[in-house]
């Protein structure tokens, strides 16, 4: 019987994955057998990946010009990408009144732009074929996030993103979903989280009692990268040990 859940000789394109979530996620498919492609905005970010087996790429998903030739450069060294992770994201601490105007630029730069810009390339690149699209974005998205108002917004936009881009581009065999994480243990949410008094107040507040590992994430995206969810686009998987629940 086949297994629909596979991912083996699949070529994985994963933004942002040079630790927290994105790392997990490319170890993860590489151990599966696919053929991973890890981006990173540093070279010595991406180092410890030729030792894992993934392919290292550095790059700006800022920068409107760097995507398209980093989409190419991964087809013509695996062949094709069946599948593109949209990981990379940044997030501001700051209270809405005082975030300043290239803070917010710089958000929406990386996680809205930047996104969008590579599911273009990816979708001109694999127009007759089709493909899947997998964006890892966040709870911030749907509920409030004091604080993070900006960082909130982004992810609100990501969340349309995927559901508009889902609809537009289902007629070209194009599946696009999306991942949205609560408060996983990663550099990014030890900035929110702070303190130990902090860590212990969103410990309190999570129905499961603790903070996810980066590593809880990789179920979801397995998922969405193999035929077990062939028929399954425009959704929202959440994982977040029960917060948005309340």
């Amino acid at each position: 019987m086949q297994d629909i859940f596979t991912v083996a000789g699949k070529s994985v394109f994963i933004t942002g994955a040079s630790r927290g979530i994105g790392k997990a996620i490319a170890l993860a498919f590489q151990k599966a057998g696919a053929r991973v492609t890890g981006l990173g905005s540093r070279p010595e970010s991406v180092d410890w990946m030729a030792d894992s087996g993934i392919t290292p790429l550095v790059g700006d998903v800022a920068d409107p010009d760097f995507m398209p030739g980093a989409i190419e450069q991964v087809i013509k060294h695996h062949g094709t990408i069946d599948c593109l992770i949209n990981n990379a994201g940044v997030n501001a601490n700051v209270p809405a009144s005082s975030t300043k105007d290239e803070t917010f630029q710089h958000l929406l730069d990386v996680n809205v732009r930047g996104l969008f810009r590579a599911c273009q390339a990816y979708y001109k690149a694999r127009r007759k074929e089709g493909g899947v699209i997998i964006n890892v974005a966040s709870i911030a998205g749907f509920i409030a996030a004091p604080l993070n108002t900006a960082y909130s917004a982004t992810k609100g936009a990501v969340l349309q993103l995927t559901r508009s881009l889902a609809v537009e581009w289902a007629g070209s065999n194009f599946r696009v979903n999306a991942i949205c994480p609560g408060i996983i243990d990663t550099d990014m949410s030890a900035r929110v989280t702070g303190s130990e008094g902090n860590r212990a107040k969103a410990e309190a507040f999570i129905p499961m009692k603790r903070i996810g590992k980066p590593e809880e994430l990789v179920g979801a995206a397995l998922f969405l990268a193999s035929e077990a969810s062939s028929y399954m686009t425009g959704q929202l998987i959440v994982v977040d040990g029960g917060v948005s629940a309340q």
